[in-house]
């Protein structure tokens, strides 16, 4: 046993002297996370086969107010035609307060701009729609992963009332694992389900990313996600998310 014991000490005080076998051990946890992230995405990029690939890129900043009140700012632009186009953009504002250790409410105003045919067909514009939505998140470890659940209500409308048909209200549920660990990578996935009122299940959203933490306050956040739809034509494209996260 001693000298078990002995052969223990002597591996964890050489790992603590040799800073290039802890750089080396952080590359192994990078091609990893790197190998699991494709191993998730390309799956959806051969189902899609998408002859369209687009990108959201955004950025986010969180400001802590008290323990359990917390306010959040983001700002998205979205493409489409294989990046070439800005499909949209938006930004929005909005409060979370956390009810427990497990439990979060939040409530988001959303400004979006989306890129629409104009009237005579000629051209295009830029027409402004309003969205509000309120999320109750759950979260729960599960062994060495992350479970989260998030329920929202969303109620979207356009500016101009008499386009009706541009006025929709969802219910969404939204199901991701994730697995934390002592590296900087954070990989998850995740499936999102939109239920609009009315009409029923119209869409899935099947997305696989990984969260890197850059340091305490800045996170930078890469993922690949396909819009199924349920109801309708099915969309050939490919989305790629790119998102920077500030928390103070």
């Amino acid at each position: 046993m001693k000298k078990k014991s002995k052969k223990i000490f002597w591996k964890m005080h050489k790992l603590e002297n040799n800073p290039a076998l802890i750089k080396g051990l952080s590359r192994c946890w990078f091609r990893r996370v790197y190998v699991l992230l494709w191993l998730l995405v390309i799956p959806m990029v051969g189902y899609s086969q998408a002859a369209d690939i687009g990108l959201w890129a955004g950025v986010g900043v969180e400001k802590k107010i008290t323990k359990k009140w917390s306010a959040n700012v983001n700002v998205q632009s979205r493409f489409t035609d294989n990046i070439s186009v800005l499909k949209a953009y938006l930004g929005e504002v909005g409060l979370s307060y956390k009810l427990t250790k497990h439990w979060e409410v939040s409530g988001y105003y959303r400004y979006i701009a989306r890129r629409k045919r104009n009237e005579d067909k000629t051209g295009y514009e830029y027409r402004s729609y309003n969205r509000f939505y309120a999320d109750l998140s759950y979260d729960h470890k599960l062994w060495k992963l992350k479970f989260d659940y998030r329920l929202r209500y969303q109620n979207q409308f356009q500016d101009d009332e008499s386009a009706a048909e541009n006025n929709s209200s969802y219910i969404r549920n939204k199901f991701e694992l994730s697995y934390p660990n002592k590296s900087r990578f954070t990989p998850y996935i995740s499936t999102d389900f939109f239920y609009e009122i009315g009409n029923g299940f119209d869409q899935m959203r099947n997305k696989a990313g990984v969260e890197i933490a850059l340091n305490k306050h800045h996170k930078l956040e890469l993922s690949g996600f396909t819009d199924y739809r349920l109801i309708g034509s099915q969309e050939n494209r490919f989305l790629i998310g790119v998102s920077y996260k500030v928390k103070f």
